[in-house]
């Protein structure tokens, strides 16, 4: 009997010792150990263990927030008026349209052209509403102008609009309302004259465009930071 309950506890010995080594051999998403990296392992007071990278991170793909600022809300209507692309965890790219663009009837196409060009550095597209408003616009105008838009497939979209919907319960879905729950500075506000001068190439309201329409991308990169361990971000194409 004592022979069997040795039997036993050595076995059970085992199978724990088993388990604290797997447990040091764990790493998190930067490929450290909890002792090194302690902070990746926890969320709200309880271990939360990531033995497996996301799909984006194991095939090293690049991951940017984009957002746009447009004349109107309608592409036919109107033209875009800036752009701004914040590469995750790094460097800002954009560009605005000119007065001078705006008079002679070339409009966006030059703007266009950068932003679709750039395009081609990236794998996986983040916005904030981008399904309903920033990929059809941007790919309106594209194709107006003649560019050759990112086939389907070929880049990737996250909207981070449709996490806050789903996974918060606010008062509005909107960025503004989630920036400032969650105490992110940096969204901004213009006034409709303010628009109105930009869409007829004021240098001042322009710059001001632009001003709020790179902190958009950087607000963007925040939430989906934030709520990237909350939800699955599978391969849904711009």
């Amino acid at each position: 009997m004592l022979e069997k309950i040795d039997s036993v506890l050595k076995r059970e010995g085992k199978r724990i010792r088993a388990r604290i080594t797997k447990r040091n051999e764990e790493r998190c998403i930067h490929r450290h150990s909890i002792k090194t990296h302690p902070n990746c392992f926890r969320r709200g007071g309880k271990m939360l263990l990531k033995n497996k990278q996301r799909w984006y991170e194991e095939e090293n793909l690049t991951l940017a927030s984009l957002d746009v600022e447009t004349s109107h809300l309608k592409a036919n209507l109107g033209f875009m008026l800036s752009w701004a692309l914040k590469y995750r965890g790094g460097k800002i790219v954009s560009d605005i349209i000119t007065r001078e663009e705006i008079l002679n009837g070339t409009f966006d196409k030059r703007i266009v052209g950068t932003l679709v060009k750039e395009l081609e550095n990236i794998d996986i597209i983040i916005t904030y509403y981008g399904l309903g408003f920033d990929a059809p616009y941007l790919r309106a105008r594209a194709l107006y102008w003649g560019y050759h838009f990112p086939a389907h497939g070929s880049i990737y979209h996250f909207d981070v609009y449709y996490r806050v919907r789903r996974l918060l319960r606010l008062h509005r879905n909107s960025m503004d309302a989630a920036s400032k729950f969650f105490g992110i500075d940096g969204k901004t506000h213009i006034d409709v004259s303010t628009w109105q001068k930009a869409a007829y190439g004021n240098k001042k309201a322009l710059k001001e465009v632009l001003d709020h329409n790179i902190e958009d991308v950087k607000v963007t990169e925040e939430l989906f930071d934030l709520l990237e361990d909350y939800s699955k971000w599978t391969r849904r194409s711009l």
